[in-house]
């Protein structure tokens, strides 16, 4: 069963990484981080790692785009229960 998860950009705390991805679970009623945060070198690594948990090549240029006018953005994912076990079972250090 796959679940809607809302994705959150933003600018990433820690060098030499650009960006951050905070995963929140859509209809939870709580806008707070549901993952450990995985953290990423530039647009590149982000598209692939959206494309990889099921994003549309447009979407994610849309969320690109957002990203060069604001230090935030975020995208809607359906995540495949495939893609989140992958996920969860990564440490958050190796994004």
């Amino acid at each position: 069963m796959n679940q809607d998860w809302k994705i959150r950009v933003q600018p990433a705390e820690r060098k030499p990484f650009i960006f951050k991805a905070s995963f929140v679970l859509r209809g939870s009623g709580e806008d707070e981080t549901a993952l450990d945060v995985r953290y990423l070198y530039g647009d590149g690594d982000l598209a692939v790692f959206l494309e990889d948990l099921g994003a549309r090549a447009g979407e994610i240029w849309n969320l690109l785009e957002t990203l060069q006018g604001q230090k935030s953005a975020e995208i809607i994912v359906d995540v495949t229960d495939e893609a989140m076990e992958v996920l969860v079972r990564q440490p958050p250090a190796a994004h």
